[in-house]
């Protein structure tokens, strides 16, 4: 992934996240404490904030034996997701998520909703673990295919989440890597990382390249949070300009 790392260090030189990321929260909401909420107002911008945040929610995982309320309020208020509703069903798969991390490889219904469950992750350990979700892998496959696969296919992909941003959803990535690939699909070839490991490397791979980009001293969310904020912006123009669609129609006259 050599030239993704190379693309990835260009892209880091030319953005600021102090001013482009622009990630939202309530920093007055009822889980914060006084002292909490205070500390997250003295942070200067949303990048800094939702830092700050990470810190405060792994002390909350390590004091607090009950965690569903943390868990809930990182996918619902923090995440937005609020089709991820606090019921059984969801407590359970949580659990076995948290279990699963432990041994490396998740089950199948885990991986549906690893957009909500490795959110949770990112705030248990925010030093090992990232958030997998449709604007970030977007970034990624997109760096993959520009990057290492343009002239022939080297490097899997990553599987796709399901994502509620309109540009993601306009422009399908797991069509674009078909379609750019279709001789290994007609072939039948594994294009993408299994689902079971894929967020693992996802992490493994984040964790290693951004000391390369950020400095020895940097953590994985920096480099999490460029990706993301790549997404609609550069990827989107980069994707405009260089994808080229040719049809061909033939007609029995």
């Amino acid at each position: 992934m050599k030239k993704v790392i190379e693309k990835l260090k260009e892209f880091s030189t030319q953005i600021d996240l102090n001013e482009r990321f622009d990630y939202k929260f309530n920093i007055s909401d009822k889980i914060f404490s006084t002292i909490e909420t205070k500390s997250l107002s003295n942070k200067k911008n949303p990048f800094d904030q939702n830092i700050e945040l990470k810190w405060i929610l792994s002390e909350k995982y390590k004091t607090n034996s009950e965690q569903s309320f943390i868990d809930f309020w990182i996918i619902n208020n923090w995440g937005g997701i609020r089709g991820f509703k606090q019921n059984q069903h969801n407590i359970e798969k949580i659990n076995r998520f948290k279990k699963q991390l432990s041994n490396k490889k998740l089950s199948l219904d885990c991986f549906s909703t690893i957009s909500s469950l490795s959110k949770i992750a990112s705030f248990i350990e925010p030093e090992k673990y990232v958030i997998y979700d449709s604007r970030v892998i977007y970034t990624m496959n997109w760096l993959i295919l520009t990057c290492e696969n343009e002239n022939s296919f080297k490097e899997k992909y990553f599987p796709m989440p399901s994502g509620r941003n309109k540009i993601i959803a306009d422009f399908d990535m797991n069509t674009i890597v078909n379609i750019s690939h279709i001789s290994e699909y007609v072939e039948k070839k594994e294009l993408f990382i299994s689902q079971q490991r894929a967020y693992f490397e996802f992490c493994d791979f984040i964790k290693t390249t951004t000391k390369s980009i950020y400095g020895e001293n940097s953590k994985p969310y920096e480099l999490e949070m460029l990706l993301f904020t790549l997404a609609d912006k550069e990827i989107f123009n980069e994707l405009k300009n260089r994808i080229h669609i040719t049809t061909r129609k033939k007609f029995n006259l």
